[in-house]
């Protein structure tokens, strides 16, 4: 796009200059007036011609003569490469949408998320951190492009239309992040969502008071307001400063040794059927279980070393960043 859009402002601008050129030529050599000048380089520019509506001096036809071989040459030059890169452009349009089409094909267990705008790219951004596959959905073309040219799946158009979701994979996804502007937005995207894939996870944002029972009941799992979550952490950082500040530290960026990460234990998990103490988690990797989310979905918090580990738990640590990856 760059290119292409380099190449035309290329052109016009040569065009610019030859008009600019060529008026002001015709007024020094012939004396005509700027609008007789403009009239004569541009039929001239244009091959049109002038026939003898207007008497040229010997010094008139020769600089005519120049301007219309450089003329010729310069647009004939250009709009080659206009039309040369327009093709090229549309036949790379077609085999990039298909790639992107094949890559949103086989992915499975992805998240969707349905809006870039301040606080979607902020979860987008979190979630490459983290390596978990996504597609962003979002209507304003020039997004969609940058995150393009970043590497990230993206797709351009509504998020609330039933087509859309469906290429974005809805019907194999693990989740779905609802982060429209509106709530009617928002609302329109899960109950679509929940029709095509029953067992989406929905996380949704709540612009306005009283939206987050409308959310939940719709099918959303987690509502978010955005507002009220900003007043709660502003209202805990001046009640409970160090809390904060430890709790920044262990899930946020500021100790790239120290992190809260979530273990899902799975059946051949070397975990499985192991309480606490036997499996090592503390003695040997320095990982402490803060709790313990069973597969019923209860949770225990602070558990003892007694605690069993079960198939389908997923065990809240803290401890060396990215601990998951040893089980």
């Amino acid at each position: 796009m760059k290119r292409f859009r380099s190449q035309v402002a290329l052109l016009l601008g040569s065009l610019l200059v030859l008009v600019a050129g060529g008026t002001l030529g015709y007024m020094a050599i012939e004396h005509l007036s700027p609008i007789d000048a403009l009239f004569l380089t541009v039929i001239t520019l244009s091959t049109v011609g002038f026939g003898t509506l207007i008497p040229l001096s010997d010094a008139g036809k020769l600089f005519t003569i120049g301007l219309i071989v450089v003329g010729v040459a310069t647009f004939s030059f250009y709009l080659s490469r206009l039309f040369s890169m327009i093709v090229e452009r549309g036949f790379l349009e077609v085999l990039e949408k298909r790639r992107l089409h094949r890559k949103i094909d086989a992915l499975s267990g992805h998240y969707v998320v349905c809006g870039h705008g301040r606080i979607g790219s902020v979860v987008a951004s979190e979630l490459r951190q983290k390596e978990v596959p996504l597609v962003v959905l979002e209507s304003r073309a020039e997004e969609v492009e940058a995150l393009t040219e970043a590497e990230v799946l993206a797709l351009h158009g509504d998020a609330r239309e039933e087509a859309l979701l469906r290429r974005a994979g809805v019907e194999r996804a693990k989740g779905l992040v609802a982060l429209m502007p509106t709530d009617a937005d928002n609302l329109y995207i899960i109950l679509t969502a929940k029709e095509i894939n029953p067992s989406l996870t929905i996380i949704a944002r709540a612009n306005t008071l009283g939206a987050e029972r409308r959310l939940m009941a719709a099918g959303a799992h987690h509502v978010i307001s955005p507002h009220r979550e900003g007043g709660k952490r502003i209202a805990r950082m001046i009640l409970n400063p160090n809390v904060v500040e430890c709790l920044e530290m262990v899930t946020g960026r500021r100790n790239v040794e120290l992190q809260m990460e979530e273990i899902a234990i799975g059946e051949r998990s070397p975990l499985a059927e192991k309480s606490l103490l036997e499996s090592g988690l503390l003695k040997k990797h320095r990982i402490l279980v803060v709790a313990v989310k069973h597969g019923d979905g209860t949770i225990t918090f602070n558990p003892e070393g007694s605690t069993l580990i079960h198939a389908g738990d997923a065990l809240v640590t803290l401890g060396p960043a990215r601990t998951e990856a040893l089980f």
